[in-house]
């Protein structure tokens, strides 16, 4: 009943947020074609907004630390650019070491965005870990943000999707279901973001805390983060990042550049679903000891069978009587 309820109220929140920034980019579209239709008008009308994306910008970042008891190693890197005034695309990549696993993921995000209101757009995602044990996963969906003063509240809605390659009785090994994120991100200072997110993905609920400090040294930021979700899920990083394009505050960029990357949010699911993989996995031992899998909490799932466990596929074939001595010959 309590899962429910914050299904819910996921769902609400997302809806509503992402329900305001649509009403903003509708109210300003309709602004716009109602403004007169002299070119030397309509030019300044639009001046008097801001552009979705100031100019060509990006981030390349570095987190380290423990994620789900196993040692984190991220290298992430971002560029947005305009599109057109109202417009504007961010490309996101992320590099991951986990314990000996390699991760890489990619998203996209195509938004409409007024940096005095908020942003409407449609953001996806990919990720992938090579090897013998390879898994695909991805998330699409809507994302939303509304900026009331020193407050910015987003929101995303969409679904997800994990591939494993080896199937396993305790959990579903191809989940295609709903991701659903709300946050709040408020600035002390012009370069102090303090943030807290509240994520449910594959019917698992996760809350994240931030922190992003903008140094005196031009483009270089300090960063933490520590989370928690259901199944023992946790992890804590430490990170620096370094923004490029256009000198502003930490409050100005992250409102007139580029929005928050989606590459964290898929990689944070994956471990999310791993680790009630890990428990599943665990109570499916204490019941059936002869079967044997092994996995990690980020969802690597190995088959493994004790050969001397492993039932005849065909009775085994009898051998012949020994030969006896020939009877004795007649007289």
């Amino acid at each position: 009943m309590v899962f429910r309820q914050l299904i819910h109220r996921v769902w609400g929140i997302s809806f509503v947020t992402i329900l305001m920034a649509g009403r903003v980019y509708a109210q300003s579209n309709q602004s716009i074609v109602t403004a007169p239709a002299e070119m030397g008008d309509f030019q300044s009308a639009s001046a008097l907004t801001l552009p979705a994306v100031s100019t060509f910008n990006g981030k390349i970042d570095y987190a380290g630390g423990n994620m789900n008891s196993y040692e984190g190693n991220n290298v992430g890197a971002s560029v947005s650019l305009p599109v057109s005034h109202a417009l504007g695309f961010q490309a996101d990549a992320l590099y991951s070491r986990i314990s000996d696993l390699n991760l890489y993921s990619g998203a996209g995000h195509l938004f409409w965005r007024n940096p005095e209101t908020g942003l409407f757009g449609l953001t996806g995602g990919y990720l992938f870990c090579d090897g013998a044990n390879s898994i695909n996963t991805y998330q699409i969906g809507l994302e939303g943000q509304f900026y009331y003063q020193q407050f910015t509240f987003g929101a995303f809605a969409g679904i997800g999707s994990i591939d494993y390659k080896y199937s396993a009785p305790f959990i579903d090994t191809n989940p295609t279901k709903f991701v659903g994120r709300v946050s709040v991100d408020y600035y002390p200072l012009e370069n102090l973001r303090l943030g807290a997110s509240y994520i449910n993905s594959f019917n698992n609920n996760l809350g994240r805390g931030e922190i992003e400090y903008l140094t005196p040294i031009p483009g270089v930021a300090l960063t933490g983060e520590v989370a928690f979700g259901d199944h023992g899920y946790d992890d804590w990083q430490l990170g620096i990042r370094y923004y490029f394009g256009g000198k502003k505050t930490l409050h100005d960029r992250q409102r007139q550049d580029d929005p928050p990357a989606l590459t964290t949010q898929i990689l944070q699911s994956l471990g999310l679903y791993g680790a009630e993989s890990s428990k599943k996995m665990a109570a499916y031992h204490a019941v059936n000891p002869g079967t044997e899998y092994s996995g990690g909490g980020y969802g690597v799932i190995i088959t493994r069978i004790d050969p001397g466990k492993i039932p005849p596929l065909l009775p085994p074939i009898p051998t012949s009587p020994p030969a006896t001595d020939p009877p004795p010959a007649l007289p």
